[in-house]
């Protein structure tokens, strides 16, 4: 073996020998960390050199920690220390978290480590004993904080924490109550509700999404629907029972509240009008197009058993859309949808109180004293109607993308839009 050859092995062998190094150092210092109950290697994405999964021990009650613990599932993908962190506060659970194939578009926007947070009380972040009364804002927020708390040491750059949708939510909650937590807050298509059954939505849907047609084409499909209700019922109940779907009402009444949901649901996720059936279409025809476009599943109750807690949280803290059978009234079975998420979606005899403070709270805060916040919507979601409010705040920013969905993005922004978001968080992170 001549000298080049031997001394590019050696170097290949050096290399090797220090990832794997670097790696095993990795999970040893997180081992050391405060409040780790357990780490286990994972295949990186290959944007990453190391993954982790990580079980953080957090209080159930961040107030009064004698009160007991939980175990919370972090996901780290890491370059190295020398990089800044993009914190995804999820507000769901985070099996896809723990995939290799997720990266999150700010990692290679910004050369950025990856640290992902499954919500507490989803997933396998759930207590032995479930009590509502510990699944609040403020402690979604504490365990972030604690989060924080935990990993900054190693991981010293820039922190920008992000969330998709209820995962945006959670990421103002937490920069109202820990606003020196991170550096930089970029939030998705994050609502900011203060009702549990919220007008703006339906007024956004009848007025304002999309063009004056396509709205018609969207209620004129509705009234369709509700027409041929006799006729389409049967198919709906059949469907049902072949997936054995279970519902808290009769399966008549939830056929009105699956029309209702079709609309918020059309528009949320960015379906195109053009698919909507003629008029002289045939009931199957629109039963397909419907069961597409906005599956039953929704209202099913062990369907709904991963997303329950967040019921929970929309009853007590988050607040929610409501529905309006108004402009069906005559051919609707409906006649008011008044406290329908209790109905539809918890069992009997569960009651909660609804509290608007916090979010009242970080409507206060982005009025007057946030920064370096980048919010992010869809033009055409009606979540968009619930969106933060800048109010003059010339320290935060808000990019809303024409005819943009619950689906947008920094990558789905035509190119002006996107131009100007990676200036500001060019800005922001110098």
């Amino acid at each position: 073996m001549n000298k080049i050859l031997r001394a590019s092995l050696l170097i290949l062998i050096l290399v090797v020998t220090w990832q794997i190094a670097l790696a095993q150092s990795l999970e040893d210092k997180i081992k050391s960390l405060p409040d780790i109950i357990s780490v286990e290697k994972m295949e990186p994405n290959p944007f990453f050199k190391d993954a982790l999964i990580i079980m953080v021990r957090q209080p159930l009650d961040h107030l009064k920690p004698d009160l007991g613990y939980f175990a919370q599932r972090v996901v780290l993908s890491s370059n190295g220390s020398e990089h800044p962190v993009v914190f995804i506060t999820e507000g769901y659970g985070g099996d896809y978290g723990a995939d290799p194939k997720y990266l999150n578009e700010l990692c290679p926007l910004l050369n950025a480590n990856q640290l992902f947070a499954e919500h507490r009380f989803f997933g396998k972040s759930v207590p032995d004993t479930i009590n509502w009364n510990f699944l609040s804002v403020e402690n979604s927020a504490a365990d972030h904080h604690h989060l924080v708390q935990i990993f900054k040491p190693l991981f010293s750059r820039k922190w920008i924490s992000t969330g998709i949708s209820k995962g945006g939510e959670t990421v103002l909650y937490h920069r109202a109550l820990y606003p020196d937590d991170v550096d930089i807050s970029v939030p998705y298509v994050a609502p900011l509700n203060f009702s549990t059954e919220e007008k703006r939505h339906d007024l956004f849907i009848r007025h304002k999404a999309g063009k004056a047609s396509e709205r018609r084409k969207v209620m004129n499909c509705q009234f369709e629907l509700l027409k041929r209700k006799n006729s389409i019922l049967p198919l709906f109940k059949e469907y049902c029972i072949e997936k054995k779907y279970i519902f808290r009402t009769e399966v008549s009444e939830i056929y009105d509240y699956w029309v209702l949901e079709y609309a918020f649901s059309l528009w949320q996720w960015g379906r195109p009008i053009s698919e909507i059936p003629e008029p002289d279409s045939t009931d199957q025809t629109f039963f397909n197009y419907l069961i597409k476009v906005c599956p039953p599943e929704y209202f099913d109750i062990e369907s709904g058993k991963p997303i329950f807690p967040f019921f929970v949280q929309a009853l007590k803290q988050l607040g929610y859309y409501g529905y309006n059978p108004a402009p069906f009234k005559g051919i609707m079975e409906l006649n008011s949808t008044k406290e329908y998420i209790s109905k539809l979606f918890m069992p009997k005899g569960t009651e909660f109180i609804y509290n608007p403070a916090m979010s009242l709270h970080v409507k206060k805060y982005l009025e007057k004293d946030a920064k370096k916040i980048l919010l992010i919507y869809g033009g055409n979601d009606p979540w968009t109607a619930s969106s933060a409010v800048v109010h003059g705040n010339h320290n935060i920013v808000k990019i809303v993308q024409w005819h943009g969905s619950h689906r947008t993005r920094i990558g789905t922004l035509p190119a002006e839009q996107r131009r100007k978001v990676m200036r500001i968080l060019e800005n922001w992170m110098n």
